[in-house]
């Protein structure tokens, strides 16, 4: 019997400890407050293309978009867009009891061709932040090969006044990493008053372009590759914004709180992760 204790009793010991622990976490996920707030996911695409050779982490084919939306329509989700954001906190209006946002940057000519029909399908408006030089250079030259190719102003336009799509600020010729700066981010020595000036003028350049191609200011600013400076914020809302897009995969709880649409968090949608995945991933 002895020799039996010796064995027993620290294995029961062990039993002991891993219940208890186990326990002690089980407590503390039934008892943590759930978060305040609607809950809101945003999603983020980029780019959309047909050869399955060039998908990757930002580029997407047309069916996983398609069955993205099928998904979202299935589960009784309701796309929204800033408008409706700023709607909400002004109190004009209130949320749907499931809204998500769709949105993608860059400008890609690939949104026009590829999502932009399915989005029309679906009824479902989408956010589309658009790169000011880029859409300037496809303007200029009649090139448009899917691989690479962004939207001209004329894409643009049309897509704006049919009403599905909302044009935001992805800046001017901000969506670089040279020269020390990576994005809209303060470059290292650089002053505040010199970071001050470069952000207004090409913010200011893609607002005035916006105004004048499309008849339409954007109200939202979407960081170039998610490259924050805490100096940006004031920065935005002088000249005017009301939102800003990150990068930082994180679920969203609005409270009608104006200052939470300056830090609104997105999911990366890449290659071969479903929307629902992607739902899952947000609510753990």
């Amino acid at each position: 019997m002895k020799l039996l204790d010796k064995f027993f009793l620290p294995l029961s010991m062990a039993l002991v400890l891993v219940i208890a622990s186990l326990t002690a976490r089980f407590a503390i996920q039934v008892n943590a407050p759930a978060p305040e707030g609607i809950a809101l996911p945003i999603v983020m695409y980029h780019h959309i293309l047909k050869e399955s050779s060039r998908l990757n982490a930002y580029t997407i084919s047309p069916e996983e978009f398609r069955m993205d939306l099928q998904f979202l329509q299935d589960n009784h989700y309701t796309p929204i867009v800033i408008q409706d954001l700023l709607d909400f906190v002004q109190g004009k209006s209130d949320l749907p009891d499931k809204p998500v946002m769709i949105t993608f940057d860059d400008g890609y000519e690939s949104f026009h061709e590829y999502a932009y029909p399915i989005l029309q399908e679906f009824g479902f408006p989408a956010v589309f932040s658009v790169v000011g030089t880029y859409a300037d250079q496809y303007s200029a030259v009649d090139d448009h090969h899917i691989r690479y190719s962004h939207c001209t102003w004329e894409q643009l336009r049309q897509m704006h006044e049919e009403g599905l799509v909302e044009i935001q600020n992805h800046s001017y010729n901000l969506h670089l990493n040279q020269n020390g700066r990576h994005g809209s981010m303060r470059k290292q020595g650089e002053s505040e008053a010199d970071y001050t000036a470069m952000l207004i003028q090409d913010l200011s350049q893609m607002q005035q372009d916006c105004a004048e191609q499309l008849g339409w200011l954007p109200t939202c600013f979407t960081y170039p590759f998610g490259q924050i400076s805490p100096e940006a914020l004031p920065i935005l809302k002088q000249l005017g914004f009301s939102a800003a897009l990150t990068c930082r995969e994180k679920i969203n709880y609005l409270t009608g709180d104006p200052e939470q649409l300056y830090h609104l968090h997105r999911f990366n949608r890449p290659h071969n992760t479903s929307f629902q995945a992607i739902l899952q991933k947000a609510a753990a």
